[in-house]
Formats: C-alpha cells, structure tokens, sequence
C-alpha cells in the first residue's frame, strides 16, 4: 500500500513539470494585446479623441469587446498618481475615447490649428467684409501661440484645407451693414432695418437682431420685427440701410435677449429657410440617387423605406415645399414625386416649361455688322 502510495506521488510529480512544457507548445494568441496596444498608440496621434463607431471598425471588433478592453485599460494603465491615463468623453451622441492628459501629446497645438484654419475656408464668401478681417486677426493671434518646434507641423495648410463654396453670395459690397449688424447682435442693440424683399417692394423694420445665421453660402438675420410682432429672417444682401435705434437722448436703444428662443426651434421642421404648411413628401429615387443620399442628411425626417420592386423611397414631414421643390427640380430625372399630387404637378408644369426652352431650335444671336 505504501509503495503504491509512492507510485501516485511520482506521477503527479512528473505531470506537474511536464506542465509548463506542455503549456508552451500551444501556440500563444495575441490579439487582444496587440489590439490594446494599437488603441493606446492611435489615441497619441488623436488628441482630439477615437470614437468608438471608428475604433470598433478600424480593429474589427463590437462595441462590448471594447468596453472590455477600455475596462482593462482603467485599471491597468494609470499615471504616477494612480489615475486612468485614458477617459471616455460624450459629445452629442458619439462617444469618444482619449488621452485623459493631452498636455504630453505634441501634436494637439497643431491639431488645434489645422481643425481651426479648416474651418476658416469655410468661411471664403465672407472676403471684403469685417468679419473677414476679424477671422484674419484671429487666426494670426492663434498662429503667434503656437511654439516654434511645432511650426513645421502646420506648413502648407493652405493646401491641405480647402473648401469649395456652392454659389456664394458675395458680401464685400454690404462690409458696413455687417459691421452694424455683427454690433448690435454683441450689444442687444435694437436697429432700423430699409428692406428691399424679393420683389423689391421693401419694408421699413424696428427689428431685434437675434442671430446672424449661415445658409448655402449665404447670410441671414433673424430676430423679431415690429411689422409682423414675429420673428422672421431677412437676407444681408437685401437690406438697403440698416442703423441702430435711438432714443431721446441719442443712447442706443436695448432689448432684453430672450430666454425661449433657440435658433433651431425657429428653423423645425422647414426644408431650408421658407415657412409652410406642414406636409409628408414621398420621392421615389432613380439611378444613382439612393447611394447620393444616403450618405446626406436631407432633411431630419428623412426615412428610407425598400419597396417590393427593389426600388427606394424617401420620406419626409416638411414645413413649406417651396426650397424642396427646387431641390426636387435639380436633380432632374433621378427623383420622382409620388405625394403630395399638389406637389408632383407643380414639378411637373415647372419641368414642362423647362423642357419647352430646349424643345424649339436655339435662335442665334445675329453677329454685328463688319466695318
């Protein structure tokens, strides 16, 4: 029985230094790691943050896996104080992961920069005018802070941002009503406002300025006008003459900026800027058209809906269908009108006449007669 006892003993003994042998021939995944490390190295060159749609589909793995691996990352990788080196930021809806000290990445005072100076192309309409100016001085100011070794970091930024205006309206002709308008909007100051409409007809507006709003390369004013007791939008380049309000004593005349209103609230529901009778549009899209506008936001109702027949319709619930029947109208054949039946014969007359200015021979202009 003894001996027996001994024989057990030695066997276990053999198994347990063969072990670690055996263990060692597997062959070691590590993927997990590798994917750790490539997140905590990404985060260096994004000080701005990774989102986790992005980082999910750059590492090919789901939302929980990553969850995990940020858990992992908390309470493995932490600074001399013990705190997480990484931090997860929520803005709107997006969830970003980054760096919880940013101090350390060199490249976020460029990063800074370029994101700002892209966002200045966007502003190319508004060259001749004050605001031009002021966006000019800001960014010299912004380039004075940045520390030399970092310089070479944003060179040629002038091509490597660029936007590209769609039909701008051009601004440098009305530099002075921006600068009033742009004055009263930072003083809560009260303006007289000659506007021409788009008929010419004109009106003669008391009007608080709320917010100078940017649309299709254009400018637009909003606030609340004595004419209608509402608020409504006037175009820049429509307004005549524009001057602030005084009183008896010649002090500029102020109104309290209101609490309730949100530009966005003003803007609910239309299909651009024209107001209208709420109304569910239904297009049927041709050709290339699907693939165009999925990738956009058309309107924030939007709904894609695959019919039977493998085609696609787009739905939306619009306030007013005057912008969305011009929008309807330059996409020529790749969109079709289903509902409303006002709607869809009004595009109709409008493509009718349209096609009448090509259907006749083209008259020629008769050239000038020679010396």
């Amino acid at each position: 029985m003894k001996g027996g006892r001994s024989r057990i003993v030695r066997r276990t003994r053999r198994k347990a230094a063969l072990a670690p042998a055996q263990q060692s021939a597997r062959k070691p995944t590590y993927g997990a790691a590798a994917r750790l490390a490539r997140i905590v190295l990404h985060l260096a060159s994004r000080p701005f943050g990774w989102s986790f749609e992005a980082i999910c589909n750059e590492l090919r793995i789901s939302e929980r896996t990553l969850l995990r691996y940020i858990a992992v990352c908390r309470q493995e990788l932490v600074d001399s104080e013990g705190k997480p080196v990484i931090e997860v930021k929520q803005r709107g809806e997006r969830r970003l992961l980054m760096l919880a000290n940013r101090a350390w990445t060199a490249e976020s005072t460029a990063f800074e920069a370029a994101s700002l100076y892209f966002t200045f192309t966007m502003l190319r309409f508004l060259e001749g005018t004050i605001l031009r100016d002021l966006v000019d001085g800001l960014w010299e100011k912004v380039l004075q802070g940045i520390p030399d070794p970092e310089r070479f970091r944003i060179e040629d930024l002038e091509r490597k941002f660029y936007t590209v205006a769609y039909v701008p309206k051009v601004y440098e002709k009305h530099d002075a009503h921006l600068d009033t308008i742009f004055g009263a909007l930072l003083r809560n100051s009260r303006l007289h406002i000659d506007y021409a409409g788009l008929a010419g007809e004109g009106h003669q507006h008391n009007f608080d300025p709320y917010t100078l709003l940017a649309y299709r390369g254009g400018l637009y004013l909003l606030g609340k006008s004595d004419v209608y007791n509402r608020v409504i939008y006037l175009a820049v380049e429509r307004i005549r003459s524009v001057r602030p309000l005084t009183g008896p004593e010649g002090q500029p005349e102020r109104f309290a900026y209101p609490r309730n209103y949100r530009p966005e609230n003003f803007l609910n529901g239309l299909f651009g800027l024209i107001d209208g009778p709420e109304t569910r549009v239904e297009l049927l899209l041709r050709g290339e058209s699907e693939a165009l506008l999925r990738s956009r936001m058309v309107h924030p109702s939007q709904q894609f809906r695959r019919r039977a027949d493998g085609s696609t319709v787009l739905t939306m619930t619009v306030k007013g269908t005057t912008e969305l029947r011009n929008w309807i109208l330059s996409m020529g054949p790749w969109i079709e009108v289903l509902k409303p039946d006002e709607l869809r014969a009004e595009v109709a007359e409008l493509l009718r006449k349209a096609s009448s200015l090509y259907a006749a021979p083209r008259l020629r202009c008769p050239r000038p007669a020679g010396p």
